[in-house]
C-alpha cells in the first residue's frame, strides 16, 4: 500500500495525538487481578495504657456483671483512671494488594484498613479470602483496587494471625493499638513494611472500633494520615454503653474450641438475636446469609478495648487532614435506639466537630443500613460515596 508523507501541520498533529496516547496509557493500565502478598511485619510500640479498677473475682461468665462494668466505666465522662507505661512487641499479619488498576497519581497512595470488634481483616474482603461473600459485592478492598489504590489491611493486635495476643485488659486499650497504628504508618512511609514500595500519602479507613482508632491517631499523632474515611462512627460513646448488654458478651474460650487458650478478658458476643440487633439494623437491610456466616466466624474483644474507647473518641485539635464518616441511619452502636436521624443534628455530622482543623469534613448516612457498613446491601453505594470524597480532594 503506498502511503503519501505527512505535511509539516499533520506531522505535528499525529505526534500531538500519539502523545496525548502515550501519557493516558501511562496514567491507567488495567491488570487481570489486584497482586497480593501476605507480610508478617515486626513491630514494637509503647504508649500509656490506664489502670482500671476491675473488681476482684469478677465473673467473665456472667454478661450482665461484664455489661454493668463497661456501662459504669465508659459511662463516666469524669474520673480519670491512672496510666502506666506499656509496650507490645508482637508480629502484625497483614496482607498488601497492588491494585488490579494502576492510576499513576495513586500508586504510591495507600489506603490502610483497620476493623473494629470481633473482626479482624477479611471484614474488609467481605468475611473472605481470596474470594468474599458474594464475590466483590462486599469487599472493600476490591473496590479500592479497581479505583487504583495500593491497599493494606491489618489484623489488630489481639485478633486474626497476629501474634502474641496481648493482655486483654493492661496491654489491649485504644492507647497501645494507636501506637503500633503509628508504627505501622511510620514504616509504610519508610519503605520497610511493604518490600519495595514505599508511600507518601496514607488514606486511614477505619470501621467502629478501628474508626476510634483513626480519631486517636488524628489526635496523638496529626501529621501521619493524609485522609480519614471512618465508617460505624459516631460523636457519642454512651450509646456504644447503653445497647451493648444485648450482645451477651462472653469469654471466648468458653464460647467456641476456636478460642481455646483465651485469657478470660477476651469475649465475643455470645447472643445471636443481640448480635443482629446491635451491629445489624433492620432486616431486609442485609443478607441473611452473610449475617450467618458472619455470626459464626466471629473474632474476639478484648475487655479492655471497650473499657478504653473514650480515650479514642475526642477532639483531634491540629489534624488537617480530610475526614469523611460513613454512618448507616439504623446503627444502633452510636445511636440510641438504632435511630440517628439525619442532617446536621444527626451523630454523624455531629462527629465532624471532633475534626475542627479538617481542610474538609463530610458525611454519608447509608439509609437502611446498621453499624456493618461494608456487610449490607448498600455497601457498594458506602465504597462508591467515599472514593467520590477522595477523589474531589485530590486522591
Amino acid at each position: 500500500m503506498h502511503m503519501s508523507r505527512l505535511n509539516s501541520g499533520q506531522g505535528r498533529y499525529f505526534n500531538l495525538i500519539l502523545a496525548q496516547i502515550i501519557f493516558l496509557v501511562s496514567l491507567k493500565l488495567c491488570y487481570a487481578n489486584p497482586n497480593c502478598t501476605t507480610l508478617r511485619i515486626p513491630v514494637s510500640a509503647t504508649a500509656s495504657n490506664e489502670v482500671f479498677p476491675i473488681p476482684t473475682g469478677l465473673d467473665y461468665s456472667n454478661p450482665a456483671a461484664i455489661s454493668a462494668l463497661i456501662e459504669t466505666i465508659i459511662g463516666d465522662g469524669i474520673t480519670t483512671y491512672p496510666l502506666v507505661p506499656t509496650t507490645y512487641d508482637g508480629t502484625v499479619v497483614a496482607r498488601f494488594c497492588e491494585p488490579e488498576v494502576y492510576i499513576a497519581n495513586r500508586s504510591n497512595v495507600v489506603q490502610y484498613f483497620v476493623s473494629g470488634v470481633t473482626e479482624n481483616k477479611l471484614y474488609w474482603s467481605g468475611l473472605g479470602y481470596p474470594n468474599g461473600f458474594d464475590g466483590d459485592m462486599y469487599s472493600t478492598i476490591a473496590y479500592a483496587s479497581k479505583q487504583g489504590y495500593p491497599t493494606f489491611v491489618i489484623d489488630r493486635i489481639g485478633v486474626g494471625e497476629t501474634t502474641p495476643r496481648p493482655d486483654p485488659i493492661v496491654q489491649e486499650q485504644v492507647n497501645l493499638e494507636e501506637a503500633v497504628n503509628h508504627e505501622l504508618v511510620m514504616m509504610l512511609k519508610a519503605g520497610t513494611a511493604v518490600p519495595g514500595r514505599t508511600f507518601n500519602r496514607i488514606i486511614y479507613v477505619g470501621h467502629s472500633y478501628g474508626s476510634i482508632l483513626g480519631n486517636a491517631q488524628a489526635t496523638n499523632h496529626p501529621t501521619d494520615i493524609s485522609a480519614f474515611i471512618l465508617t460505624g462512627f459516631g460523636v457519642s460513646i454512651i450509646p456504644v454503653a447503653a445497647d451493648l448488654p444485648q450482645t451477651a458478651p462472653f469469654p471466648a474460650q468458653l464460647y467456641s474450641t476456636r478460642f481455646a487458650g483465651y485469657q478470660p478478658g477476651y469475649l465475643v458476643t455470645s447472643s445471636e438475636p443481640g448480635r443482629r440487633g446491635y451491629l445489624w439494623g433492620k432486616p431486609g437491610s442485609y443478607d441473611e446469609a452473610i449475617f450467618e456466616l458472619d455470626y459464626n466466624q466471629e473474632d474476639v474483644v478484648g475487655l479492655g478495648e471497650l473499657l478504653s474507647i473514650g480515650g479514642g473518641l475526642k477532639e483531634a485539635p491540629v489534624s488537617t487532614a480530610p475526614v469523611y464518616i460513613v454512618t448507616g441511619d439504623s446503627d444502633d452502636v452510636f445511636c440510641l435506639a438504632a435511630t440517628c436521624g439525619n442532617g446536621p443534628s444527626s451523630p454523624q455530622a455531629q462527629a465532624c466537630t471532633l475534626f475542627p482543623k479538617a481542610s474538609a469534613c463530610g458525611y454519608f448516612i447509608p439509609v437502611g443500613t446498621g453499624h456493618m457498613i461494608s456487610l449490607h446491601y448498600s455497601a457498594q453505594q458506602s465504597f462508591q460515596m467515599y472514593h467520590k470524597f477522595l477523589a474531589s480532594h485530590g486522591f
